[in-house]
């Protein structure tokens, strides 16, 4: 399960990688129709949210798959101990 769902982070991640290196590509060909600095500015700017948003939901995915079982039941032992 662990594998299939990095497989997809993985490939979303990609995909947003080479979008932004495709419209970095297309818009620095030309040079009548060049980026801006603005416009490099912005791509980068949305190119850094959608990555750490991907990395977000992936923490926020992997932690509550955690069985906390064993770690309570050790917690609760270390309290019995200490009254």
């Amino acid at each position: 399960m662990e594998e299939k769902e990095a497989r997809e982070y993985g490939e979303e991640l990609l995909r947003i990688v080479d979008e932004f290196r495709q419209r970095i590509i297309a818009g620095t060909s030309n040079p009548d129709n060049f980026l801006t600095i603005s416009d490099i500015e912005s791509l980068w700017s949305k190119l850094r949210g959608d990555t750490s948003h991907i990395y977000s939901d992936m923490l926020s995915e992997l932690l509550s798959n955690i069985d906390e079982t064993e770690v309570i039941r050790k917690k609760k032992q270390n309290i019995e101990k200490k009254t």
